[in-house]
């Protein structure tokens, strides 16, 4: 993870603005990185930041008041606004960039900017301004406006700062985005050409603990939108000057990204309602510390002086039904969590990969945390049950946490669970998951059966109900075929088949077929030699068979002639069986066609 020192400002909401006639001036500048503390700045709390309420006596209608601060960044001591020299900073009479300046308007109504040592009232709203500790890093400025009218009033409020970041007035500037492209706030660095310099960032936008978001941002030429209605949001790209030339030149850095000039910014908040007798606080914070603006802030159990403490736990509590997904699971989760510039952090969880994510709540910076919850996970799902985890830092950005999981029982395969009909009770021996079970059962029926059931164990990491699932297979028909002797001696009398099959097989039917073709289920009485076919349906107990061929048999006359037999015409004196095969001659008794007749071979 890519670490850079930064001073960081995050602005949280605020109702500032400034009245000016002329632009400011700027006074022959030295270096405003100090070696040592300079004299009339005081450390705020036990962070790294160093302030003081300065005045700023420039061109305009009065003298204007803000709170100048300084970054101890290693050894040294950055200043984050414009110093005119070390024999005149920003905390004395004649330095022309004090900080911070501030200023606001009730009911649109003429700006004027707010005095941050006493502050100051206009049209019977009162703003005064406070600094505070926030974090191991941050610095928080509030503004409190409180209404003294017996109505309410509407206020616009906003802030303008002559940016200059150590001893370079041409800080370079950049965006900060969150991932949706929306800016949340504005970065200079000291230089471009250091690999970690030194930053000032101003955070505005949505979900940064202390940040109210603004309405309206500029940032560019230091000269530009410096009058007190124009603080409040009456923004311009044109430099008001007196030499038109020199403010045209410089007008094109209007929104410029990291260009080289003399930079400065601005930001405001509109239409902020203030209802009658009430007070509502508007604040930024200031930080200086290693932060990270590339990657997500993530925990780290294991922390760098000045970077995020963040501890997690996560355990589900057994409950009398485990095993019952549709049920209430109790899950806790737990830690302590800190960040350098007080961010709030958040948790997310998500059950099953399904219905989105839910929000547990904020994490205070510098508290423990603790979240107590239900959860149901989803019965149609049967291989795992997961609880995801992830950590929000506010702006978009996520961190996957560890979370919790569990295999579904149903999703494990059961053997040993298929045996075939043998007329006797059946035992199962059945193993799943690396156990064996044994079911002595009294099931002889075919069929399928539910004989137990395997259950999730929470300390084996499993979780549901699979019914045991047992099935019986009937088994393969077995027959026995008695044929009338292969040559009968007509008599008359009907011949048949017998077919035996065991008790629970299906009904048996015969079938008899002639030399020509012919079929019958009835018991042959004529003459002929007659193949015999048998089909077996499917019954309690056995399979059916589909049609098999069982055998011949045939019934003759001695007593019918040659002559009576001819049956067509001369075949060119070849041999043919009664069933149409070619032969050379007679090899065996039966039936022969030969040139039209018929012969019969003993």
């Amino acid at each position: 993870m890519k670490k850079i020192t930064v001073l960081l400002i995050a602005l949280i909401a605020g109702a500032f603005a400034m009245q000016m006639n002329a632009a400011p001036g700027k006074a022959p500048m030295r270096s405003a990185i100090f070696s040592s503390l300079p004299s009339g700045f005081q450390q705020l709390g036990n962070t790294s930041i160093y302030y003081n309420v300065s005045e700023r006596n420039a061109a305009g209608p009065g003298a204007q008041t803000g709170f100048s601060l300084l970054g101890k960044i290693g050894n040294y001591y950055y200043s984050s606004t414009y110093e005119a020299n070390e024999d005149h900073l920003f905390w004395t009479e004649n330095h022309e960039g004090a900080g911070f300046i501030a200023a606001f308007r009730v009911n649109d109504g003429t700006a004027t900017y707010l005095n941050a040592a006493t502050g100051n009232t206009v049209n019977g709203v009162n703003m005064k301004a406070r600094i505070e500790p926030q974090g191991e890093v941050c610095a928080r400025i509030v503004y409190t406006l409180t209404n003294n009218n017996n109505q309410a009033v509407s206020v616009d409020a906003g802030v303008w700062a002559d940016i200059m970041i150590g001893d370079n007035d041409e800080a370079p500037l950049e965006r900060l985005n969150m991932s949706t492209g929306e800016a949340y706030g504005i970065k200079m660095k000291h230089d471009n050409n250091s690999e970690n310099p030194p930053l000032l960032c101003v955070l505005f936008g949505e979900h940064l603990t202390g940040v109210t978001p603004i309405d309206s941002f500029w940032f560019g030429f230091f000269s530009s939108n410096w009058h007190a209605n124009e603080i409040c949001g009456e923004y311009s790209s044109y430099i008001y000057n007196t030499n038109t030339n020199w403010g045209q030149s410089y007008a094109q850095y209007y929104m410029i990204e990291n260009g080289s000039y003399d930079s400065g910014l601005g930001f405001c908040w509109s239409d902020r309602t203030i209802e009658a007798g009430e007070s509502i606080e508007l604040s930024y914070l200031i930080s200086v510390g290693e932060i990270d603006f590339e990657e997500p802030i993530i925990p780290d159990p294991d922390p760098e002086p000045g970077e995020d403490i963040f501890t997690y736990n996560i355990e589900a509590f057994d409950c009398d039904a485990w095993n019952d997904l549709s049920a209430d699971h109790p899950i806790h989760i737990w830690g302590h969590y800190e960040h350098p510039y007080g961010q709030a952090g958040y948790l997310e969880y998500q059950v099953d990969d399904e219905n989105g994510w839910h929000s547990l709540g904020e994490l205070t910076s510098g508290e423990d945390y603790e979240f107590n919850f239900n959860i149901s996970f989803n019965e149609n799902r049967d291989t795992d049950h997961l609880i995801a985890v992830r950590f929000n830092d506010g702006l978009d950005n996520y961190t996957n946490l560890d979370g919790l999981s569990w295999i579904d029982v149903r999703s494990f395969e059961a053997t040993g669970t298929d045996a075939v009909y043998n007329g006797e009770p059946q035992t199962f021996v059945v193993s799943i998951n690396g156990e064996t079970l044994t079911f002595n059962t009294d099931l002889v029926v075919p069929g399928e059966y539910t004989v137990g059931t395997y259950e999730g164990d929470f300390d084996l990491n499993t979780i549901g109900i699979k019914p045991i699932i047992v099935t019986i297979d009937k088994a393969p028909c077995v027959y026995d075929v008695e044929l009338p002797f292969p040559r009968i001696e007509y008599d008359g009398e009907a011949h048949a088949a017998t077919v035996t099959v065991p008790e629970g097989s299906g009904a048996v039917t015969i079938i008899y077929e002639n030399a020509v073709g012919e079929r019958t289920t009835e018991a042959p009485t004529e003459v002929g030699v007659y193949d015999v076919y048998i089909i077996i349906t499917e019954g309690e107990y056995y399979y059916g068979i589909p049609e098999t061929y069982v055998g011949t048999f045939e019934i003759y006359s001695p007593e019918v002639s040659v002559n009576e037999l001819t049956v067509g015409t001369n075949d060119n004196g070849a041999w043919y069986t009664i069933d149409g095969r070619r032969v050379a001659a007679p090899t065996e008794r039966g039936i022969y066609i030969h040139n039209g007749k018929k012969y019969i071979v003993k």
